[in-house]
């Protein structure tokens, strides 16, 4: 140790009142920062999180993508990987709801149920193609009562205006005097066994005409078209590579918004710009804090730094005698700032009753997305 560190070191000994300020000053610098970037990264991560529960982990869906382009979809170099599931068809269900008539049957991949949100409300999925669940509204909304264990046999077919095939997110055209209204012009009869019931699934549109039903994806039977539901390499490509597709698309605005792809109408943006305006009033504070105690210190030390010009002591030397007790209080500040605001924040989210905590973050949500 040469002799400049050995006087710095005496000094903060001398002056433990003010060295212990100081240190005190910069954890509380330290932990504001911390505290702050750490909420901003973890409402971000709770967005994402929330919006795949409630939407599903996509970026589009392209509702009728014809069966025998799924390989050459899937191994396209902006599709990171697609969730399938088969239009398996529509089935007249005596509906109470003049515009909800029909089941809609859908056969759904491994990757589907694990990445679309289906959130079972009683029973289990189906474990074959001869199983099926159903989501709740069919009864709530429908007026359509089925139980676990029950079988249901179903004419399918297509769902047809004039020569127009019709999908899910077409609304259901009925009869009129100036229109004759669709048809549903019946292909197969199949037999399901109800395995389970599951919450309304965000990808059936509220004008969808048919209640979403589940099966498992049976390879055996021939499939005109799938609905792809695609992640991709480049998620701020998503609109553009949408409008090359030839069919029914759609976008997960609110993922892709909290990821950040859309630019200025990105919720990550927001995020960090009020990041960036609370961190500036804590560095201004931080500052002009740390800035005092350190002029404070050179004040005291003016006659040191006197004597030790007067034995031949370089303004070099003595700068570097200031710097070294700045790196000595910020060496024990800053890594208890970065503990203490982590620690702090985790207990205050922990702390904060559950429904308190979802609600602020709820409301955080729909106030960025104003």
């Amino acid at each position: 140790m040469n002799i400049f560190r050995k006087v710095t070191w005496e000094t903060l000994k001398k002056n433990r009142v003010r060295t212990i300020v100081t240190i005190i000053g910069i954890i509380l610098s330290t932990s504001m920062f911390t505290a702050v970037t750490t909420s901003i990264s973890s409402i971000r991560a709770y967005m994402i999180e929330s919006c795949m529960y409630q939407k599903g982990d996509y970026h589009g869906a392209y509702l009728n993508l014809p069966a025998d382009e799924m390989n050459d979809f899937v191994q396209d170099e902006e599709v990171e990987s697609a969730a399938f599931a088969q239009n398996i068809g529509y089935a007249a269900i005596g509906s109470q709801n003049a515009y909800k008539p029909y089941l809609f049957v859908m056969g759904a991949d491994e990757l589907f149920l694990d990445r679309m949100p289906v959130h079972l409300t009683s029973g289990r999925l189906p474990d074959n193609s001869n199983e099926i669940i159903l989501p709740d509204h069919l009864f709530s909304n429908g007026c359509v009562e089925y139980h676990i264990g029950d079988t249901l046999t179903l004419q399918l077919g297509d769902r047809y205006y004039g020569d127009e095939k019709l999908d899910q997110s077409s609304g259901y055209w009925p009869e009129e005097e100036e229109s004759p209204g669709e048809t549903l012009e019946i292909r197969e009869t199949r037999t399901y066994t109800v395995t389970g019931f599951y919450k309304r699934p965000d990808f059936e549109y509220h004008e969808s005409p048919g209640y979403t039903a589940i099966t498992l994806w049976d390879s055996s039977r021939p499939t005109e078209t799938a609905a792809a539901y695609f992640r991709l390499t480049h998620p701020q490509t998503a609109r553009l590579f949408a409008s090359t597709l030839e069919g029914t698309t759609s976008l997960n605005t609110s993922l892709l918004r909290y990821e950040g792809a859309f630019g200025s109408e990105s919720m990550q943006t927001v995020l960090y710009l009020m990041g960036a305006v609370l961190i500036s009033l804590i560095m201004f504070g931080s500052v002009s804090l740390i800035y005092n105690a350190f002029s404070i210190s050179v004040s005291e030390r003016t006659k040191q730094f006197g004597l030790l010009s007067s034995v031949g002591a370089t303004r070099r030397q003595i700068r570097q005698m200031v710097l070294e007790e700045a790196f000595d209080v910020s060496i024990v500040g800053i890594p208890l700032g970065i503990i203490s605001g982590i620690l702090g924040i985790g207990i205050t989210f922990h702390e904060l009753p559950d429904k308190w905590a979802i609600l602020y973050l709820e409301n955080l949500t729909y106030c960025l997305q104003m």
